[in-house]
């Protein structure tokens, strides 16, 4: 008896240290977007750095933390969709790049089960939903200083796009925001149940600010997911409609702040202004890479031309499609995204039932929200290329799943396939932080720069693959 209890004691305890250095890492991911840390690495690559300490330790956890059930569908999905990717990894014309975009995307699943199982707790939830919050927050602190900057320091010309900080591109913080907006609303309904009216107040204008800031960087892809995940959610349950008013209320008024910024004052004060249009039609050259992969597409029908690989044959516009069907179709096969298809299909399913149910709140909503939103941007961009904002939508994802789980004991099979792609995801991922991110700086890539001008954002800053 004694030995059980020493041992049950040695569980507890060894939970709890992994525990703690998983939020210590998720902490550090979540600032990685405020500052750089590291002299010779760029946003992308510091986010992509610190992305991949996440997912090892997630690797390295999984198989001692608590985890959601999956559904049997679901389950038997992921695997055959896994399994695909190890084939088509074996088939690639650079199987290190293939096994590296395969073990990425077997960590972001590894970190949403865990993040599952331990959400179960609110604090837990909490934690990580007032974290990004904060993020929100220093990113709109930095925006308006920087504007406050220009006129402090007499340069008068207005740039949007040096006003934001934390990401290469600002399509890249636009991703975070589609997420974040709804988190937002979110946390406000919270401290309004609680009662904490100055905090209401700082959240609102957080959520004022990055309507402005949208706005003002022309995130078209935003606005389109915003839409569609709040149209869903009053078609699902309009008593839970709170949400939508909210957002609302919030983007009139960043709009009507964005008028004054950047449209008044500038004209007031005769200051130089360099903003994106916002009433762009055309598709930024997207309709040619989303022809390029399907092409890739039709000419490997069963396993692509490998994970990653979009990368390795060179266009002048970008390294990945841009649209996240597309990208399964070429890189993984039609086998795989129908795959990836039908389980989202099946698990947005249980959540539509989840959502109609008495017992859904403004969490739920919430977190639908996010989650549909950069789901639908992801048909326009690279939500599922860029280290911050994928790394985010499988935390989302985790909560996700805690909430509407069914409360089922993790069976078996999915235990025993957790454990088995640990092994890769460590081995995979775990090489490339020992042996390529010492080497980013001191120009590892410099070929490839030479060949192509440019970043274009893959797997690290310079996305085209290279033996």
């Amino acid at each position: 008896m004694s030995k059980f209890i020493i041992s049950q004691v040695l569980v507890l305890k060894l939970r709890w240290s992994a525990c703690k250095i998983l939020a210590l890492l998720f902490v550090v991911f979540c600032f990685s977007s405020i500052e750089t840390w590291h002299s010779g690495y760029g946003w992308h690559d510091q986010q992509r750095i610190y992305q991949l300490l996440l997912l090892c330790s997630s690797a390295l956890f999984a198989p001692f933390l608590p985890q959601t059930a999956l559904s049997k569908p679901s389950l038997f999905l992921l695997i055959g969709f896994f399994s695909l990717g190890l084939c088509s990894a074996l088939l690639a014309e650079l199987p290190g790049w293939a096994f590296l975009e395969w073990g990425r995307y077997a960590g972001l699943l590894l970190l949403s089960l865990l993040v599952s199982g331990l959400s179960k707790r609110q604090f837990h939830m909490y934690f990580l939903l007032c974290v990004m919050a904060v993020v929100g927050f220093a990113h709109a602190y930095q925006f308006f200083l920087y504007y406050v900057m220009a006129f402090v320091t007499g340069i008068r010309i207005l740039d949007a796009d040096m006003l934001y900080s934390g990401f290469s591109n600002p399509r890249f913080l636009g991703q975070f925001q589609v997420m974040l907006l709804p988190v937002l609303v979110l946390l406000l309904d919270a401290c309004r149940r609680t009662q904490r009216g100055a905090l209401s107040v700082l959240l609102f204008l957080i959520l004022i600010g990055h309507w402005c800031i949208s706005f003002s960087l022309g995130g078209r892809g935003v606005w389109l997911g915003v839409l569609v995940a709040h149209i869903t959610l009053l078609l699902i349950n309009y008593r839970l409609w709170r949400a939508s008013v909210l957002q609302v209320c919030a983007a009139l008024l960043g709009f009507f702040l964005y008028l004054l910024l950047f449209k008044l004052i500038p004209v007031w004060l005769e200051i130089d202004l360099v903003l994106p249009d916002n009433l762009r039609t055309t598709l930024s050259g997207r309709e040619r890479i989303w022809q390029i992969a399907w092409e890739m597409a039709l000419a490997n029908p069963w396993f692509g031309v490998g994970p990653m690989h979009y990368s390795a044959t060179y266009n002048p516009i970008a390294a990945h499609p841009h649209q996240v069907v597309l990208q399964l179709l070429s890189e993984w096969g039609f086998p795989a995204a129908l795959m990836v298809i039908a389980m989202a299909f099946w698990a947005g399913y249980q959540n539509i039932r989840y959502l109609r149910r008495s017992a859904a709140n403004e969490v739920d909503a919430g977190l639908w929200l996010a989650i549909v939103g950069a789901m639908v941007l992801a048909q326009v961009d690279g939500v599922f290329v860029m280290p911050y904002s994928e790394t985010w939508l499988a935390l989302l994802l985790g909560l996700a799943l805690a909430r509407c789980g069914d409360g089922l004991t993790t069976s078996r099979l999915q235990r025993l396939a957790c454990a088995i792609f640990c092994i890769p995801v460590l081995i995979v991922l775990g090489k490339v932080l020992i042996g390529e991110v010492p080497a980013i700086f001191l120009g590892s890539n410099d070929q490839v720069s030479q060949q192509h001008s440019g970043d274009r954002p893959r797997f690290w800053s310079q996305g085209w693959l290279q033996n």
